[in-house]
């Protein structure tokens, strides 16, 4: 990273891209993000675990926002009186990033599902379910805790953590799970570095999720963002709303405007069998939904819409009386499978040069010219370094599962399909941006689709055991990389000077969330005080492993057909959209739109607001727009994170902005 100073790290050695100069990530950026990154960790641990004030299941995560906000602020003052101190924008960058990966592991839907589930088999464990008997001799002993009285104060409270009878149970199998986080981390970041250029440069994503933190650090945002008339009246709509309804939460008397979900209930046929549709007026989601693309927006809560009518189509023909019909799981397999493979298909051109350079093949003509231009110099790892590493990460990922059981194909499928899936989440990401709730592809839903006896016990053992790190994906780190990526890109940031930082951030971000949830645990108990503690994540693991080795299950072809039939559908999405530019259906909403529960309704009043403004405005009164719903985003984020800042010093249930 160099020893330049802050002062000198912006011009430092002349470089330019274009007219921009080089942006140099500095040692100071880099140590201040690591001493808040445990901060962070102890920060989301103590509102999401301990008071289920929710702060990560957006892609754009609160805490980050809120560091980065109060920093910039501070930068401001610092230009002015004290510029020799002051940040520059590659330092903001770092920070940010950094804190943003802690959120990937610190959060409700990884780290807390982990520690739910290392212990829950032995504490569970009752004579009446016979665990012991039929699910223990399946299950891997050295990834699971199995003293109950070690688990006793984890689970109930009241108990130190800080003694050597407690403390060294947990060391085993934690460690185990540090190896896989940090192996797939780096799979991930190895995938990032091979796509890199195809979707930053190539096919121009529009990437809304990063919009609001570059504003924030560009370098005319003390003139541009932070003055902004149109900013500050969508903060300030948004946070007094936030203000007003956490008042409220305080003091019912006052009066209050709700935002979060309503359930929508329908008593009356065929729509009574939707049971509780969630209607959200989210400022933050509406804020992002602005931000996407308009054939983007209107698929994902087009897709909503669709997947709900499938229902209520089948309570009209009768067809409820089917087990798990209108299949959306099977839907969900087809559709992500399809739209993953679609697009490492559409980037085949882009890999074989990337294998080219890698190996550095010679080559001549035009395809001399595509590999100069491919050159990996400017990359955060070379090509050959990011293959090698991929290769040699998901090699280690089916040895972890099979030393966990599972057989070696069971074992490799389950790899392939979780690192397809985090493709998808990822370009998911970068177009729409929305909150998802994805699961189809885990192995709990893709064994369901073959018979449990060829299977066998340790590779259902081993679905159930992996369901933690699936369940979801709404924190995943993959597309968090990216959008790492793009910011620098932005910035003119080196992407390869982010190596460091970001490889330290999620080192100290694993043992210090571990930590955390062990301490918050033994303290006040996670099934006893702890509000958000992952009891569900338990229940679905367990209980469906008792299931399936109880009960067992069945080839069924009518599932069979409702994946393929999905995967044809997805594919004329694919085919309608690349052909005709006025097809309005984008293949990526009916892969996320149906799982996009909690923001369907605000990304329909999000791009209802920009058709309109781009139909009777323009662009001009688009961009003249855009500042208003990036404020609305911002207001919603800091009193949101204020809200449990004040819950957790307070240690009482504030207000929270989401679910």
């Amino acid at each position: 990273m160099g020893t330049l100073t802050p002062q000198q790290s912006d011009a430092a050695q002349g470089k330019a891209h274009g007219a921009k100069r080089v942006r140099l990530v500095t040692p100071r950026a880099v140590l201040l993000g690591l001493a808040l990154v445990p901060l962070n960790a102890h920060w989301m641990m103590v509102a999401e675990l301990r008071w289920y004030l929710i702060l990560s299941l957006n892609p754009l995560f609160v805490t980050p926002v809120f560091c980065l906000f109060w920093l910039a602020l501070l930068n401001l003052l610092l230009q002015r009186f004290a510029p020799r101190f002051a940040f520059t924008g590659a330092e903001l960058l770092t920070i940010y990033v950094m804190l943003v990966l802690s959120c990937t592991v610190a959060t409700h839907d990884y780290i807390i599902n982990l520690m739910a589930t290392v212990g829950w088999a032995a504490w569970f464990a009752t004579g009446a379910n016979r665990w012991e008997q039929i699910m223990f001799p399946h299950l891997p002993q050295h990834l699971l805790v199995w003293d109950r009285s070690v688990l006793h104060g984890y689970f109930l409270g009241n108990e130190s953590l800080y003694s050597a009878e407690r403390l060294l149970p947990w060391l085993a199998p934690l460690a185990w799970w540090a190896a896989f986080i940090l192996v797939s981390f780096f799979v991930m970041f190895c995938l990032n570095v091979l796509l890199r250029k195809a979707w930053l440069e190539h096919v121009k994503l529009s990437f809304p999720i990063v919009q609001l933190p570059l504003a924030m650090i560009a370098p005319d945002a003390p003139t541009r963002f932070f003055k902004s008339p149109m900013m500050w009246a969508g903060f300030s709509l948004a946070a007094g709303i936030d203000l007003l309804n956490g008042l409220h939460e305080l003091y019912p008397s006052l009066p209050h405007f709700q935002t979060r979900a309503r359930r929508l209930e329908f008593t009356e046929p065929p729509l009574h069998v939707l049971h509780g549709q969630p209607l959200a007026l989210y400022p933050f989601a509406i804020g992002l939904g602005f931000l996407v693309p308009l054939d983007v927006s209107f698929s994902l809560w087009f897709f909503y819409v669709f997947a709900r009518a499938q229902i209520v189509i089948g309570y009209t023909l009768g067809w409820l009386g089917i087990r798990d019909f209108p299949f959306h799981r099977e839907q969900g397999i087809g559709a992500w499978v399809t739209y993953g493979v679609l697009l490492l298909y559409g980037a085949r051109h882009h890999l074989r040069e990337v294998w080219r350079v890698a190996w550095r093949k010679t080559v001549t003509g035009c395809e001399a010219e595509r590999s100069n231009a491919l050159a990996d110099d400017d990359e955060p790892l070379r090509y050959r370094f990011a293959l090698l590493g991929a290769v040699g990460g998901l090699a280690f990922l089916v040895w972890f599962w099979m030393k966990a059981g599972m057989s070696p194909v069971p074992a490799a499928v389950s790899v392939a399909a979780y690192f397809l899936l985090a493709l998808c989440i990822t370009r998911v990401r970068a177009e729409a941006g929305g909150q998802h709730t994805v699961w189809d592809l885990e192995p709990k839903n893709l064994f369901m689709l073959f018979d449990s006896n060829l299977l066998g016990p340790r590779n259902l053992a081993g679905a159930a055991v992996s369901h933690w790190f699936w369940r979801l994906n709404r924190s995943h780190a993959m597309p968090a990389q990216l959008e790492a990526f793009k910011m620098a890109q932005v910035q003119n940031v080196p992407t390869r000077q982010l190596v460091l930082p970001m490889l330290l951030a999620v080192l100290v971000v694993i043992p210090a969330a571990m930590w955390a949830c062990l301490h918050i645990g033994y303290r006040d108990g996670s099934l006893a005080k702890c509000v958000g503690f992952a009891r569900w994540c338990g229940v679905e693991s367990f209980n469906w492993l008792e299931s399936a080795l109880n009960n067992g299950f069945r080839l069924e072809p009518i599932r069979w057909q409702a994946v393929g039939s999905a995967a044809a559908f997805t594919a004329f999405l694919s085919f309608m959209k690349m052909r005709y530019t006025w097809f309005p259906f984008h293949p990526l909403g009916y892969c996320i739109g149906p799982g996009s529960v909690w923001t369907w309704f605000p990304f329909l009043l999000a791009w209802a607001s920009k058709l309109v403004l781009l139909r009777y405005g323009g662009n001009t009164a688009y961009r003249k727009a855009v500042p208003f719903f990036l404020g609305l985003i911002l207001g919603d984020y800091i009193m949101g994170a204020s809200w449990s800042l004040y819950g957790a010093a307070r240690g009482v249930m504030a207000y929270q902005i989401f679910h």
